[in-house]
């Protein structure tokens, strides 16, 4: 009988659902069958479809928020906070896949949901080994030397619990897409007493390339200048501020917004006037991975200039992959990549000279544009890869111990 993995992610917006791909390929990889525990609203997402229509390796959980029956306690909890919320949903999810036969490790992509409440609470997975991945871990970064605004209070606060829960967790290990954290671990004497802290690359999907111009005709795309903004679309992209800047300009611009935006940003494109709609051109659905490249290839430069984000970007890597010049936030892992990388022009701020600035650099420098090439920082994202992401989940595998099954992968 194969070994059994739980894989839990409810939300599949954004680049998640790409980690949850890519945790179970690594796992059935490594001779699992899995358990894919998702909320019942991404019922028609392409990969649970893909899951469903053929791979006798993978089965599908659904849950919602009004299925279970936490206990009053938990309920309290999850009116005191989010994480407690998420915590008492993942045991739910737990409970349910084990209680015909148990799982031998459980994987959650996206750790940060509950991260929090396992320091005060320990592990939702009974004595289940599990590894998570966290994205959103900030306390350390002014000690590492990257630009976040001062937050001392917070910052302790949040190197505590983040302590707290690798001592009382049973986490086997913690993968991170911050490549500031395992050096900040590894440096603390909490090294010596918990689990390992891994660099996670965070990935894009390997993508063809084609020219400028074939992408730009399957996309129905003139010959203007084009700044591409992509991925899960809302207020935090900077996109308002973006087009605002935008429409002050003469010259001929397209800025193209890709991926599925919430209500808000949905609201502010539906209300520009018809100038500002001849320079905004709009895919607001789920991108596939051709279409995906489509956009990369067609672009002259990419946006990252985020608002209060503060972590990793899998579209900075991506921009790197395909050779364009990013317009990027000066603050995080952001800005912290493409200052030594010399990614692109870093913006001061976002206010509308600001952003033409920088619109104007990037386009002076046309395609002549080439980013550092020695340094650290450019190593790190060339390893930016699906097959380096698949390496690291295995390598968690291993370290969560003899009684987690492991085979190993054909070379």
């Amino acid at each position: 009988m194969k070994p059994r993995a739980l894989v839990i992610e409810p939300d599949f917006s954004g680049h998640r659902w790409r980690y949850v791909q890519w945790a179970v390929e690594a796992l059935i990889e490594a001779g699992y069958e899995c358990v894919v525990a998702t909320d019942a609203s991404n019922c028609k997402h392409a990969l649970i479809e893909a899951y469903q229509a053929g791979r006798a390796d993978v089965h599908v959980l659904w849950h919602r928020e009004d299925q279970r029956r936490p206990s009053i306690a938990n309920r309290l909890l999850g009116l005191a906070k989010e994480d407690f919320s998420f915590y008492a949903r993942f045991a739910w999810v737990y409970r349910e896949v084990t209680r015909s036969e148990p799982v031998d490790i459980v994987v959650v992509p996206f750790g940060d949901y509950i991260l929090n409440a396992v320091a005060f609470l320990g592990s939702p997975f009974g004595k289940s080994p599990w590894f998570c991945v966290v994205m959103r871990q900030t306390f350390h970064h002014r000690e590492m030397g990257v630009n976040v605004p001062a937050r001392p209070l917070v910052d302790y606060a949040k190197k505590q619990l983040f302590s707290w829960a690798l001592r009382r967790g049973n986490l086997s290990a913690v993968l991170t897409i911050d490549p500031t954290l395992p050096g900040w671990h590894a440096n603390t004497s909490l090294a010596k007493h918990s689990p390992a802290v891994l660099y996670l690359a965070d990935p894009f999907p390997e993508g063809g390339t084609v020219g400028r111009d074939e992408a730009r005709e399957r996309l129905g795309i003139g010959t203007e200048r084009m700044i591409l903004v992509y991925g899960a679309i809302t207020d935090r992209k900077g996109v308002k501020e973006l087009v605002n800047a935008c429409m002050t300009r003469d010259m001929p611009l397209v800025i193209v917004i890709a991926g599925k935006q919430n209500d808000d940003i949905r609201a502010f494109l539906k209300a520009l006037g018809s100038r500002s709609k001849e320079r905004v051109v709009v895919f607001d659905h789920f991108i596939s991975s051709e279409m995906e490249a489509d956009l990369f290839c067609a672009c002259d430069a990419v946006w990252v200039g985020y608002k209060g984000h503060y972590g990793m970007s899998a579209v900075l890597v991506q921009a790197y992959r395909y050779g364009k010049a990013v317009l990027a936030s000066p603050f995080g892992l952001i800005g912290w990549f493409a200052k030594q990388d010399r990614l692109g022009p870093v913006l001061d701020d976002l206010s509308i000279p600001a952003i033409n600035a920088a619109i104007d650099e990037v386009f002076a420098l046309d395609r002549e544009y080439e980013p550092a090439r020695e340094s650290d920082g450019r190593k790190l994202l060339a390893g930016h890869t699906v097959s380096n992401f698949k390496k690291t989940v295995r390598s968690a595998l291993t370290i969560a111990g003899p009684d987690v099954k492991t085979i190993p992968t054909p070379i």
